[in-house]
């Protein structure tokens, strides 16, 4: 997905991140947090 993401960076093409919940749902994202509306 990292390729389509307009928050990717160079660490989401290297490193991939684990699932975990976020507000009642799964993410795999490095930066959820930071994103997250």
């Amino acid at each position: 997905f990292h390729k389509r993401c307009p928050y990717a960076t160079e660490r989401c093409s290297t490193e991939e991140p684990a699932l975990r919940p976020l507000d009642n749902r799964q993410v795999a994202c490095h930066y959820a947090e930071d994103i997250s509306d």
